[in-house]
């Protein structure tokens, strides 16, 4: 019944967008640059999820403090925090450095801030990745994440209307592959929820600071990089931070992202 209805709105509000070119590539993520700079919804998301990121950071207006973002693809931080250092594991325009997330060329205590974007859930061995966080990490260094979430709406969402997977009852690892086109949506709950013991026992050093879940419509307004709506602009931008307002309390039952804050002791 729920998977019809959103069909229905689907039908009726959104344009599939077709990709031809491998979801990995090089030109998809042009493609995907391209779709967030024409879609006003899209591009919010993004900058919201950046303010986020920013508000968090213990030190925001240091501009010596050492910020790097694991895959970075099409979006762009640089407009909301400048002085970070964005990365992608195969080398894209405009990105200032290739690196893979459980391999990171960084010397031991050196980075104030690791930031992640819908990308941990991509991270086939989250263990290694983890651990090198935490060897390259100061002090007091932080991971922050925004993350699929799982609720009860997210989980109708991701498993019905998502090519990635959702599978909640996974161990922590999934088959290598793409970039974009390997994941388990569910990675985060998996770890900092449902197995979050273990997680402590694993990574005594790293404290998970915060946690929330929010934004339950903004993302299906936007279409994301599958569907274009036939509405977007500055009014609907409005009416859906207003519905956003109101559904607040619900957030845990309805949010479609997580957002993680993670220190080093």
């Amino acid at each position: 019944m729920n998977k019809s209805i959103i069909n229905f709105f689907l039908n009726i509000f959104f344009k599939r967008i077709e990709i031809k070119d491998d979801i990995d590539s090089k030109e998809v993520n042009k493609s995907f640059k391209k779709i967030i700079e024409n879609n006003v919804l899209l591009f919010e998301f993004y900058s919201d999820c950046y303010k986020i990121f920013k508000k968090n950071l213990s030190k925001k207006n240091d501009l010596d403090f050492n910020i790097v973002e694991i895959g970075s693809g099409a979006g762009f931080i640089k407009k909301i925090i400048p002085n970070t250092v964005t990365s992608e594991i195969i080398s894209l325009e405009g990105i200032d450095m290739q690196l893979d997330a459980t391999n990171l060329n960084f010397d031991n205590n050196s980075l104030d801030a690791i930031l992640l974007l819908n990308v941990f859930h991509h991270i086939s061995e989250p263990e290694k990745f983890l651990s090198e966080c935490n060897r390259v990490l100061k002090k007091d260094g932080q991971i922050l994440m925004i993350e699929p979430a799982n609720t009860w709406f997210s989980r109708i969402i991701y498993k019905n209307f998502h090519h990635e997977d959702f599978n909640e009852l996974s161990d922590w690892h999934f088959k290598k592959g793409g970039r974009l086109s390997s994941s388990n949506q569910a990675l985060p709950f998996i770890i900092f929820e449902r197995d979050y013991e273990i997680f402590k026992k694993k990574f005594p050093d790293l404290l998970i600071l915060k946690k929330f879940k929010f934004k339950p419509i903004h993302y299906l307004f936007s279409g994301g990089f599958t569907y274009k709506p036939i509405f977007n602009g500055f009014f609907l931008s409005l009416l859906v931070k207003l519905v956003e307002i109101i559904l607040f309390p619900f957030n845990r039952f309805l949010g479609l992202f997580m957002f993680i804050k993670i220190i080093k002791k």
